[in-house]
């Protein structure tokens, strides 16, 4: 657990790597109201983010490798209208991301590293009306996009490594 009995006032980003035992933020980040950008990667034990207490301010998270904390992100995120970029992997999820987990503040995501995931929810992705980059990388089993198409506010989609999503998205004759 990461304790936080002093306020940071000029903390702006913060990087959380290879803490394998960790379990849990502090409940109380949204104290610190300068962190604009939070990674946390491969800590395989963290359960949850902080319900409803991101940083205000916060406009870059990065979950990799840290598939446990996925089902709170909806609370993580209630009240955060500032988050422009999510970069999230190893999610156990088939179908992803559900209606309402994400903030409609996103202009940026990036799936990757995920094994499990079949489609993406169109309901989900078509609620971010300010996203403007797509990115998956590395999720061998996507094999579609959603049949009613992406955001229109996309500019950027990239796919790499996933190879039945590559296949139906080829410039001729691709089903998508």
């Amino acid at each position: 657990m990461i304790s936080q009995g002093l306020i940071h006032n000029h903390l702006e980003r913060l990087e959380i790597v290879s803490c394998h035992k960790l379990q849990s933020l502090p409940v109380n980040m949204h104290m610190l109201p300068y962190l604009k950008w939070l990674w946390i990667e491969d800590c395989p034990r963290l359960e949850s983010l902080p319900e409803s207490c991101l940083p205000s301010n916060l406009e870059v998270l990065a979950l990799d490798h840290c598939s446990r904390p996925i089902g709170s992100l909806k609370e993580a995120f209630r009240d955060n209208f500032s988050l422009k970029s999510l970069r999230i992997s190893q999610l156990n999820e088939q179908c992803f991301p559900e209606e309402g987990l994400l903030p409609l503040s996103l202009t940026s995501l990036t799936v990757r590293d995920c094994p499990n995931l079949e489609k993406l929810d169109y309901k989900g992705l078509n609620q971010l009306s300010s996203l403007e980059k797509l990115a998956i990388w590395h999720c061998p089993n996507l094999h579609c996009l959603p049949e009613e198409g992406l955001p229109k506010s996309i500019s950027y989609f990239q796919i790499i490594d996933c190879p039945l999503l590559k296949q139906r998205c080829q410039k001729e004759g691709g089903a998508d």
